[in-house]
């Protein structure tokens, strides 16, 4: 009875030849993921115990019959066939019983798991979340995760469901004729060998394919978001040129994992022919000589054919847990990424008293990038007042603005917020004092209230309405079909510039923060939207402590300091006027246009 699973064991155990890493990332996987589920476990594996029972006793039935049959005893048939059915019955009730269990555990498990990384995501630093696009990381929480959930599928149903069918019905054949048993049971340990080599290959090619996989997405990603663009430069076969390349990629890819999976069933097929003729060539023998019956032969016959579906289903099993282990590799390689900007131990709440930021000496460069973007930065911003960085492209000033809330932590020198080390204070406490609007507008696929109450989620109605008449919102709001309960689509499009511009700064103005962060937020904007948006923010930055960005001289003559910046550190600060008289780096700017001129009143 004992050697009953050996032969699909044996194939499966020589298939998942793994090596030390992967033995350690699947010790952690059942650790951290299927084991704490052992009460569901447990509710499916004695759905799928008695699953086997049933599909062990099917044999038994069809040997009884048989027997009858050949005996002439037809007044007990009607026995039989009740049998025959309520069998059937019942095993169809545990099989759907237990395939929905398994299913539940899964996809709960799944689930689970894009919730975990998703949320270690939003957890992770700025600088980790750029450097891989939006679609690499998209796929990480969808084709990855989708290859975790194949391979716990098989795993639960095939190494669990399958291996106790196998060991029922092997139990049966054993039962009815133990000297046949032998003849397959020393066949199928031949099929571990190509198993084993053809797992192998699945491997690489699983791990080639999620890669691939990761890069498709990232295109259509990036092409989709593209379409503007690609309508008006009519580079619609360029797109698809781009795309056909890697869609192509992962076809072949996804064949070659196809076809190595095919080769195992033939495998597998061949030798249960090979099984089956030897079970006939030696059941005829017995028959004849009275040793078997015939209900034995057929009873046997039945649990052999009913045994190949699973055997063959273990054979394959191999592939599908490699493909899942190089998933959660790809998995645990995102959530072990611990993020470096943290709260420091016995972080306390920034408390805010006139809100002055200060630069001392601060240096910063970029991962990888080997170059300093910030060099020796010094600057002091009054409390409530407005200081303006400006500098030709790459002059380090949007830098300098990410280093304030902490999206990147400085190098050399430090940042201090009414004498406060910003790296001293909670990550929490200091952003909730930080308010920024950008040219880039942030808006998600929801509400125009919902968007603006992303500056304070739980806000008043009475408070968003509030807020985007201060932002010069309200009246283009109300005109929308459904006011502040209109859909403006992903990322806003269903609304112009200016539109998107002043919600934003509605944002801002509900979080009603002691700083705000002004990163070259009227630079993309039209004249009449851009007068309303600095009518907007010279009433919003009144007394409030303002770092801002532009290349308009409307948005930074009338800033009380202004900072020229030239390769990440500044070589000239005055007023416009003063910087003007000096007819220095500033002056030059202006003359070459860097900073331009616009129409819109000068309110700021």
């Amino acid at each position: 009875m004992s050697l009953a699973p050996t032969a699909p064991r044996k194939a499966a155990a020589g298939a998942l030849a793994l090596s030390e890493r992967q033995r350690g990332l699947l010790k952690r996987f059942l650790r951290e993921w299927i084991f704490p589920r052992w009460r569901q476990l447990i509710i499916a594996l004695i759905l799928t115990g008695l699953l086997a029972a049933v599909t062990g006793a099917y044999p038994m039935i069809i040997k009884a019959s048989f027997d009858m049959l050949m005996k002439d005893q037809t007044g007990t048939l009607h026995y039989v066939l009740a049998a025959i059915v309520g069998a059937t019955m019942l095993r169809s009730l545990l099989l759907y019983a237990q395939t929905v269990e398994i299913n539940r555990i899964v996809m709960r498990l799944t689930t689970d798991m894009q919730r975990v990384g998703f949320a270690h995501l939003m957890t992770s630093d700025f600088a980790r979340l750029s450097r891989e696009t939006p679609g690499r990381l998209v796929s990480k929480l969808t084709n990855d995760i989708g290859f975790v959930q194949t391979a716990v599928q098989a795993a639960l149903n095939t190494a669990v469901r399958d291996t106790l069918l196998i060991v029922a019905l092997v139990a049966s054949m054993i039962y009815l004729d133990w000297v046949m048993s032998l003849i397959v049971l020393c066949v199928y340990p031949l099929a571990a060998l190509p198993v084993a080599s053809l797992s192998k290959k699945l491997r690489r090619v699983a791990k080639q394919t999620q890669d691939e996989l990761g890069g498709m997405t990232s295109l259509l990603t990036e092409k989709l978001s593209g379409a503007r663009l690609i309508k008006s430069f009519r580079l619609e076969d360029y797109a698809s040129d781009r795309l056909n390349k890697s869609f192509e990629h992962v076809y072949k890819l996804r064949m070659k994992a196809v076809m190595n999976r095919a080769r195992i069933d033939p495998v597998l097929e061949a030798l249960g022919g090979i099984a089956i003729a030897g079970v006939i060539a030696l059941a005829y023998w017995r028959i004849a000589s009275g040793i078997s019956t015939v209900g034995d032969f057929m009873g046997f016959v039945t649990a052999l054919l009913m045994a190949s579906q699973p055997i063959r289903a273990l054979g394959s099993l191999s592939g599908r847990i490699n493909e899942g282990l190089a998933a959660v590799e790809s998995f645990y390689e995102l959530v072990d990424e611990k993020p470096r900007v943290v709260d420091k131990p016995g972080a306390k709440p920034l408390a805010v008293n006139n809100a002055t930021i200060r630069f001392e000496h601060v240096g910063f460069a970029y991962d990888g990038s080997g170059v300093q973007a910030i060099s020796n930065f010094s600057l002091v911003v009054p409390g409530g007042r407005t200081v303006a960085l400006v500098g030709r492209s790459g002059a380090g000033k949007s830098t300098v603005l990410n280093l304030v809330p902490r999206l990147f932590d400085v190098e050399e020198g430090r940042i201090t917020i009414d004498g406060q080390d910003i790296r001293d204070v909670t990550l929490a406490s200091l952003r909730d004092a930080i308010s920024i609007v950008s040219q880039d507008v942030t808006l998600f696929d929801d509400t125009i209230g919902a968007n603006i109450a992303l500056g304070r989620l739980g806000a008043p109605q009475a408070s968003i309405v509030a807020a985007a008449q201060a932002a010069a919102a309200h009246e283009f709001i109300l005109a929308q079909p459904q006011g502040y309960a209109t859909e403006i689509g992903d990322r806003g499009l269903r609304l112009s510039g200016g539109q998107r511009q002043r919600l934003a700064l509605a944002r801002a103005i509900l979080k009603d923060a002691p700083i705000l962060l002004l990163d070259e937020a009227t630079s993309a904007l039209d004249t009449e939207s851009e007068r309303l948006v600095q009518e907007a923010l010279a009433r919003f930055t009144k007394n409030r402590t303002t770092l801002v960005i532009a290349h308009r001289l409307s948005t930074v003559q009338n800033a009380d300091l202004i900072c020229v910046m030239d390769e990440g550190t500044i070589v000239e600060t005055g007023t416009h006027l003063e910087l003007l008289a000096a007819d220095s780096h500033y002056a030059r700017l202006v003359r070459s246009q860097a900073l331009v001129a616009a129409p819109a009143p000068q309110v700021m």
